[in-house]
């Protein structure tokens, strides 16, 4: 397995596993399959966003496909900057169990710790005991719990966990 930092370069893989990740798991993402096929120029902003210096996308590879990914996203506020929040992160269902969440989360702690953050934040579906659990596993503990976080239609909700872990 090989972790390495997304650049434009892997805007078309990042942006076929992301379709991939929002028809596997779309409770875990906001957006939907038919949201994201709906954008104009899907690759070409996949790749603006991963050029962008603020935000820093890991990417998991396992002979040489793109396997799993997460954002790191540090706060700028003079008053936030000692924390950082993880965001959409997801392993294809045929790597799980094989390491790739540590070590996607192993570099977004690295990267945090080289940028003097102190805390990182993540929210997860209140449902998705698997990803819960490699939180847990990895050091972050709740710290709240948002009911009806996500609407998915009239009538039917999603709550969401939110956790911390101080680096």
């Amino acid at each position: 397995m090989d972790i390495k930092r997304l650049g434009s370069i892997d805007a078309e893989n990042y942006w076929n596993l992301r379709l991939e990740s929002l028809l596997t798991n779309p409770e875990a993402f906001i957006t939907t399959y038919d949201e994201a096929k709906q954008r104009a120029n899907p690759v070409e902003r996949t790749a603006d966003q991963l050029s962008n210096q603020s935000t820093h996308t890991y990417g998991a590879f396992i002979d040489g496909h793109l396997r799993g990914v997460v954002t790191l996203h540090p706060e700028t506020h003079t008053k936030f900057k000692h924390k950082g929040h993880i965001l959409a992160m997801y392993v294809s269902p045929q790597t799980r169990g094989l390491g790739v969440g540590t070590a996607l989360l192993d570099s977004c702690t690295t990267q945090a710790r080289s940028l003097h953050i102190e805390q990182l934040h993540l929210s997860v579906v209140a449902t998705n005991q698997p990803a819960i659990d490699l939180y847990r596993k990895y050091g972050f503990t709740k710290y709240g719990h948002e009911p009806r976080a996500i609407k998915l239609k009239e009538g039917h909700y999603l709550d969401e966990e939110l956790m911390y872990k101080d680096i």
